[in-house]
């Protein structure tokens, strides 16, 4: 409702279908000719239109909005967002019938967007970002949650999550941001998961706790990625650290990740 910066002055949506979401079973709490009144980015009235206070409308820009629809803010609970370049030259593979985990084992999937990531500027990676955002406002997204996930050491899992925060500087959107860095084995890594998951939990997590980087931490907890055990070393940490988990798990396999971050 508002400009860059969230707020919109004084104003007032009026002759439209309001979805308030009203407590209880009651479905979406539609209300048939309805108004909003909205003063420096609150609103101060919601509700049919001609029960609307004339103080909340008086002196306001007015809006007409002709029946159409004003909802809640919607909330993107699980981003990728941020990420440079592209994957389209594993296209093919895909048409031809290549699994995700057979993509992922031939060396694209994640481990191609790291690289992109690696070699991008911070100012570079908000720039392919917004676009991307700007997208999901058009749909009436106001909160969108942002992984990280395509850096893999401390310098680019850092790099991406201060991109993300930088998000909300340049839009109207809150933005929740999630250290994914325990999402694939990088190359360095030379097929050690276990020094891997000591290097998350050791160094990575503590840096951006301690930058404040991150409001939660993500793994990968499947055959292709981490297994239950090596997820539970970076969840004690991330808790000992203050910050909720989540997880992605039993999409490609059951190794019963799921009762982890329950």
């Amino acid at each position: 409702m508002g400009g860059a910066n969230g707020k919109s002055g004084h104003r007032v949506w009026r002759n439209a279908r309001l979805a308030t979401m009203v407590d209880g079973a009651a479905g979406l709490g539609i209300v048939e000719k309805g108004a909003i009144a909205a003063r420096d980015g609150l609103i101060v009235y919601a509700g049919p239109e001609a029960d609307m206070p004339v103080a909340a409308g008086q002196g306001a820009e007015t809006v007409d909005c002709a029946g159409r629809w004003i909802t809640p803010g919607l909330i993107d609970c699980h981003t990728h967002l941020v990420y440079a370049g592209n994957r389209a030259n594993e296209f093919e593979m895909r048409l031809a019938g290549a699994t995700y985990e057979e993509v992922a084992r031939a060396g694209g999937g994640i481990v191609s967007s790291v690289k992109s990531l690696r070699a991008a500027s911070e100012d570079k990676l908000v720039a392919e970002t917004l676009p991307r955002l700007d997208a999901l406002l058009a749909e009436g997204v106001t909160t969108v949650e942002v992984k990280s996930g395509y850096g893999l050491d401390a310098d680019n899992e850092k790099k991406s999550l201060r991109a993300a925060r930088r998000l909300a500087d340049e839009r109207p959107v809150t933005v929740r941001t999630t250290c994914l860095a325990a999402h694939a084995l990088p190359p360095e890594a030379k097929g050690d998961k276990n020094a891997f998951i000591d290097l998350v939990a050791d160094t990575i997590l503590p840096q951006v706790a301690a930058e404040k980087l991150a409001d939660a931490v993500d793994g990968f907890c499947e055959g292709i990625a981490f297994s239950p055990e090596q997820m539970a070393r970076v969840f004690d940490k991330a808790k000992a650290l203050g910050l909720p988990v989540k997880l992605h798990a039993d999409q490609l396999s059951n190794l019963h990740g799921a009762a982890l971050a329950a």
